[in-house]
């Protein structure tokens, strides 16, 4: 079972906010649109571990230019450094792989490519990153073929078992993802 909402800002309050406590906000923010901020990061931040949310602890003191809170973008960033969100928790990544260029990238076979690429850096992809997709798409192809003649073989290493299933795994989660936004259009 998973943490409760509750559970899992409790869990930011304890490991992060309460131990930066002593940070001012940011100058030039009001007092209110800090609380909105710490408000918002305490929600997007839960889906860190507790060894990751103590490295973004570290990481935001030693930037807190004289005693201040570094910018909400800037946590977000270090925060995405650290540890990408779950698929489901990526609204870029879901929203991306329910559009058209998700669906022509699922189509022609490179839509693996296109979630990995979009949970790790977020922008739509330029037609230069889109031909490297497609290509780093035939590769995986191939690979693909290797790997499961080695896995019938008996002769495919661990590394390979797991890339297979870390592969197969986003796969399967685009098509849910798909799926879900057809369902929620019919």
């Amino acid at each position: 079972m998973s943490e409760s909402k509750l559970a899992k800002g409790a869990r930011v309050d304890a490991l992060l906010f309460e131990p930066l406590s002593g940070l001012a906000r940011p100058k030039g923010v009001s007092a209110e649109v800090h609380e909105k901020g710490l408000l918002r990061l305490r929600s997007f931040l839960a889906y860190l571990t507790d060894k990751n949310m103590q490295g973004l602890r570290d990481v935001i003191a030693r930037h807190a230019v004289k005693g201040r809170w570094p910018g909400e973008g800037l946590v977000r960033a270090w925060a995405y450094d650290l540890q990408l969100p779950p698929p489901r928790e990526c609204d870029y990544a879901q929203s991306l792989m329910r559009s058209a260029m998700g669906r022509q990238a699922a189509v022609e076979g490179w839509a693996v490519e296109l979630f990995q690429i979009a949970k790790r850096l977020g922008p739509p992809p330029g037609k230069y990153i889109v031909r490297q997709l497609k290509d780093d798409a035939e590769a995986a192809r191939r690979r693909r073929v290797v790997v499961s003649e080695n896995t019938v073989a008996g002769i495919a290493t661990e590394a390979e078992r797991t890339w297979l299933d870390a592969y197969e795994a986003d796969l399967a989660e685009i098509l849910e993802i798909q799926l879900m936004a057809d369902e929620a259009a019919a």
